[in-house]
């Protein structure tokens, strides 16, 4: 029978008979003991979470930290390369005096290819400080010619995007971070001009 086939009275009387019956009226709410229990569980729930985030966080921030300086190594390379000329990345790990400085990086054009930032060349990247709770704890690089690793902070990309060098040397080398619950990653300059992010 279509609805349009029920009468006014039959429609009247079926649904004092669902009411009557408690059809509709049963079940349309929680009482206040399944309320109880529903929000113990999902505080149980976020209070075994919490330890997770946090450790989970230093190693995100460690993770986003490596891929952030890698991103503007490639930007880097790229600025190099189009415009034919030499870029270099200067680090500033933690223990860099001033302190104010320390714990940072920037990118600028080495015009005159002394790997000196010099009074007119053109910053590509403005000092970019770690995120909290990572630390820039080395940066090795190659500087004096002879292919040995040294304590020098810089390391670039010449017009063809391979690694600058100094002389005939290639500057290549690796950085380190490490987050506060001592984990560690290192990027690895080659001298192919590509980047790598290793775990100890």
């Amino acid at each position: 029978m279509s609805h349009r086939g029920i009468t006014k009275s039959t429609r009247g009387f079926i649904m004092r008979t669902v009411l009557s019956r408690g059809y509709l009226c049963r079940n349309l709410g929680f009482t206040t003991i399944e309320l109880i229990v529903t929000v113990g569980v999902i505080a149980a729930l976020a209070a075994a979470s919490v330890p997770v985030f946090r450790n989970f966080s230093p190693s995100y921030n460690s993770k986003h930290a490596a891929r952030n300086i890698v991103s503007h190594m490639q930007l880097a390379r790229v600025h190099a390369i189009r415009n034919r000329v030499t870029t270099v990345a200067v680090y500033y790990p933690k223990s860099f005096l001033p302190a104010d400085q320390a714990n940072s990086f920037l990118i600028y054009e080495d015009t005159n290819k002394d790997w000196i930032q010099d009074p007119g060349e053109t910053v590509i990247f403005s000092r970019t400080k770690m995120p909290a709770k990572v630390s820039l704890v080395s940066a090795t690089f190659t500087s004096n010619g002879s292919g040995e690793l040294t304590q020098t902070t810089s390391c670039g990309f010449d017009s063809q995007g391979i690694a600058a060098r100094n002389g005939a040397v290639y500057v290549i080398g690796d950085l380190k971070l490490q987050n506060d619950n001592g984990q560690e990653r290192t990027i690895t300059l080659h001298a192919s001009g590509k980047t790598k992010i290793s775990l100890p």
